[in-house]
């Protein structure tokens, strides 16, 4: 069964997603989509040639590929407390005082900068969509009796899906990597995360952080495209 029940999720029959499976996001039309994460780079940083550089190789990029792509920038409020909590953790088992100090002014830096300014995420996410495929739903006979109208070919349409966007996805995440930019396809529960926040707009950016106890230790934020 997938992540998305339709017995329990009434939510769900407003949706344009089917379900969520082996890392793929079924639409209810029969498309099939594959959503793979990207780093930035911070354009502004670069003198007049590395910029040109790198938009005539994101233009080559666009040209290159042959099937049609959805480049999706989402910005969210971020919420801190969650980073917060984890240095007031880190703090509470180490026995350095000059170590806690230190973490005690960074804490009062980080109160000050979100008091005064709003700390903002952004993502950046290429959506391959598969090409349309017909879709089989419950049949009139079982809607009579009570049974929802679901979509009742997701095993084949994920099989043909997978052998069209597996090596799309690999196209993407090569040329990606050619420019410098690291890319990853995102996993259910990210896909899950990344749908809720998108549907739940108000809830957004209260865990994007997603640290952990080691970030605080070491004082650095790990990539996740590591």
């Amino acid at each position: 069964m997938g992540v998305f029940d339709g017995r329990k999720l009434s939510t769900q029959e407003h949706l344009d997603i089917e379900d969520i499976r082996d890392d793929l996001v079924i639409l209810k039309n029969g498309r099939v989509a594959c959503v793979v994460e990207t780093t930035s780079i911070n354009f502004d940083l670069l003198d007049s040639q590395e910029q040109d550089a790198k938009i005539y190789s994101f233009a080559a990029f666009l040209n290159s590929i042959r099937f049609p792509i959805q480049i999706v920038i989402r910005t969210q409020r971020t919420d801190i407390a969650k980073y917060l909590s984890l240095l007031d953790e880190y703090k509470s088992k180490i026995t350095s005082q000059p170590i806690i100090n230190q973490v005690s002014i960074y804490q009062d830096f980080i109160h000050n900068l979100t008091e005064t300014t709003q700390i903002l995420d952004k993502r950046f996410y290429t959506v391959i969509p598969s090409l349309q495929m017909p879709v089989v739903t419950t049949s009139f006979v079982k809607q009579l009796f009570g049974k929802k109208e679901r979509l009742v070919n997701i095993n084949q349409l994920l099989k043909k899906a997978k052998e069209e966007l597996i090596p799309k996805r690999d196209t993407i995440i090569k040329n990606y990597g050619n420019m410098g930019i690291a890319a990853k396809q995102l996993q259910n529960d990210e896909l899950i995360k990344l749908y809720y926040s998108v549907y739940e707009p108000d809830k957004s950016g209260l865990e994007i952080l997603n640290l952990r106890e080691s970030d605080a230790a070491t004082g650095m934020v790990s990539s996740k495209f590591n």
